[in-house]
């Protein structure tokens, strides 16, 4: 009898394997690359050119900020589409717009003070990365891993909710991955203060789009080498196992 159970066990596990590596075969990053570096381009070089060109219209600082902000939008709007669902990653970008867009609104609108918001936002969404390990089904890291990680296609992010279910280490990395993000975030917003203080408001926020980029950078380069751990920590565990239930046939 437990000869049985561990053979289907055995079995079952080996199934779902193939079943994931199937699917990152079939929709790799790389095929979503192209798309993911123009959605990034419509979000930040849009956000950037949108307030720039509602200055020279005349428009106010606030009204300004506030147009940059529909850039981000209409990428999430993009990624829904590609997606053919409202995923995890779109419904994070339009937190993080509605989080800035509503600082913004409250209390003082001048325009270093618009920015110094825009930093607290940053920090904010850092706490809600660091929030989301506690209180949230998943880690808001899973959902953008599962945008960045594949080809950004429904199949493709369903490839990511069977490895979220079928592997421990996968889980537990990313909720270390999630812990990174939210001290890049927190550095980020330190550092565009700092800038804020020094420099003009239109220069400042060139460095407001700009920097998180360079965060975001460094914050894949840290997600790539915690994922490249788990995952070697995921097949020693596997090939343990598969030694003890060869073992127990």
């Amino acid at each position: 009898m437990a000869r049985s159970y561990n053979l289907a066990v055995a079995s079952d596990t080996s199934t779902v394997h193939d079943e994931i590596s199937n699917g990152l075969k079939q929709h790799p990053a790389k095929k979503g690359m192209l798309f993911n570096i123009v959605v990034t381009a419509i979000e930040v070089g849009g956000s950037i050119a949108l307030f720039h060109v509602a200055r020279r219209m005349g428009a106010s600082d606030v009204v300004s900020y506030l147009v940059g902000s529909v850039a981000p939008v209409v990428g999430g709007f993009i990624i829904c589409a590609r997606a053919r669902k409202f995923s995890g990653a779109s419904a994070a970008i339009f937190a993080f717009t509605a989080v800035s867009a509503i600082i913004a609104l409250v209390g003082s609108t001048a325009p270093k003070v618009l920015l110094y918001k825009d930093c607290a936002a940053t920090a904010l969404i850092g706490l809600i990365f660091l929030g989301s390990c506690v209180v949230a089904r998943r880690p808001v890291v899973f959902y953008m891993a599962q945008r960045y990680g594949t080809d950004g296609t429904h199949d493709g992010m369903a490839v990511f909710d069977k490895m979220w279910d079928a592997y421990h280490e996968f889980r537990k990395g990313m909720y270390v991955t999630s812990y990174v993000w939210a001290a890049v975030f927190l550095v980020q917003a330190a550092i565009t203060a700092l800038i804020i203080h020094q420099t003009t408001y239109s220069t400042a926020y060139d460095y407001d789009q700009i920097l998180p980029l360079v965060a975001t950078g460094l914050g894949i380069l840290a997600s790539l080498a915690i994922g490249r751990y788990f995952a070697k920590k995921g097949r020693a565990r596997g090939a343990a196992a598969n030694a003890v239930h060869t073992e127990s046939a």
